[in-house]
């Protein structure tokens, strides 16, 4: 008996706003689907966030059931709870999880009907319980009595033990039902996999994508992907299994020696082939303007699919402080002017000095330009 569980695959999220990303979201999931027909799994459990947004567009509830039509052609039940994305905003309106279900494509787990049963395996599923309603969610788990040996409980929800933010969780892993074997937990971006006492085992699958920046340690650490629970034995035994995703990175750049960096950070893009990774920058060293940064940051376009400051670390030109030459030469003035406030190399300070002194001189400090802007 085997059961694959992912998570949080955020179906119709446009990342950054960019077009690919829903794409790559899309293709991350169809990875997934493809594995569990290849493994020839008994079930998908998905614990929620299946879609983005409660009310998803057109394009993602049609990439959806594509998918399920396609593991329900190979007999593999889809079963789900919605999580918080996955949750109506507004009452008396439906989760997008219902449509799938009226379809017989999911089988939907929430409150009044959490149980599904795979062969000897009970399933229970809860959906997302909002802080509001925490003191209620934690009735229902002291309550559930689950049936077998072998038995799962699906959740989405904040647990303390790994979400420790105020307002963050709303249960804590004594909250757990103690007759359950396993949790298969969504909510939580990155994977987790805890022992328990009692042999019970606290899985998180996290999300199949990198959907946030912060995720990238994660992603580093431990991949990506979805998670093959076995449970033809007594204890269930759990493998990872990672998906070919779109590298991304955070690189710090100290603009003081912007070229230098550049080169660097080009060497690594250079190393990916097949899919261009996005590339997250930490700025540090001193203001320069951003124009000039962005003519910079152009030749690391040509092997990223995105390129974006992700912090701005500089210090400001007020801050800086030049420590003027001792011969206090207006031409060393400007030079260390240019460079050490603007940014520029030397050859291109003293580019730049030779063309003010001979402003008058058009067609030279055209040709000047020209040399200088690579023309």
């Amino acid at each position: 008996m085997q059961i694959l569980h992912i998570s949080d695959t955020h179906l119709g999220k446009r990342q950054y706003g960019q077009e690919f990303r829903e794409q790559d979201v899309y293709d991350v999931f169809n990875q997934l689907i493809d594995i569990a027909i290849k493994e020839h799994v008994n079930a998908i459990i998905h614990t929620g966030d299946l879609f983005d947004i409660s009310e998803p567009g057109t394009r993602a509830e049609i990439e959806a059931i594509k998918a399920l039509k396609r593991l329900k052609e190979h007999g593999i039940p889809f079963i789900g709870i919605a999580g918080d994305h996955d949750t109506p905003k507004r009452s008396n309106t439906s989760y997008p999880q219902d449509l799938l279900s009226e379809l017989d494509l999911l089988k939907f787990l929430y409150a009044k009907n959490m149980m599904y049963t795979i062969g000897d395996v009970y399933i229970y599923g809860l959906s997302h319980t909002p802080n509001i309603y925490k003191e209620r969610l934690k009735m229902i788990l002291s309550a559930l009595r689950p049936e077998g040996k072998k038995n799962i409980l699906m959740l989405h929800q904040g647990i303390k033990e790994e979400l420790p933010y105020v307002g963050a969780w709303q249960i804590t892993e004594k909250d757990l039902p103690q007759d359950i074997v396993y949790y298969a937990c969504g909510h939580i971006h990155d994977r987790i996999l805890k022992h328990l006492d009692g042999g019970r085992v606290l899985e998180i699958a996290g999300s199949p994508d990198i959907m946030r920046e912060e995720e990238i340690d994660g992603y580093t650490q431990n991949g990506k992907g979805g998670t093959l629970i076995d449970f033809s034995k007594n204890e269930p035994e759990v493998q990872f299994i990672n998906l070919d995703i779109r590298p991304q990175f955070v690189e710090t750049i100290d603009t003081t020696k912007l070229d230098e960096e550049i080169k660097r950070v080009q060497n690594k893009l250079q190393m990916y082939r097949d899919k261009h990774p996005m590339l997250h920058i930490i700025l540090t060293g001193i203001t320069i303007p951003r124009e000039h940064l962005n003519k910079k940051l152009e030749v690391l376009r040509q092997n990223a699919s995105l390129v974006r400051i992700f912090k701005d670390e500089t210090k400001n030109m007020q801050e800086k402080k030049i420590q003027l030459p001792s011969n206090t030469r207006i031409d060393d003035l400007i030079i260390e002017y240019l460079m050490k406030i603007e940014g520029f190399r030397k050859e291109e300070a003293e580019m730049i000095l030779d063309m003010i002194k001979h402003t008058e001189e058009k067609d030279y400090v055209k040709s000047q330009l020209k040399k200088m802007l690579g023309i």
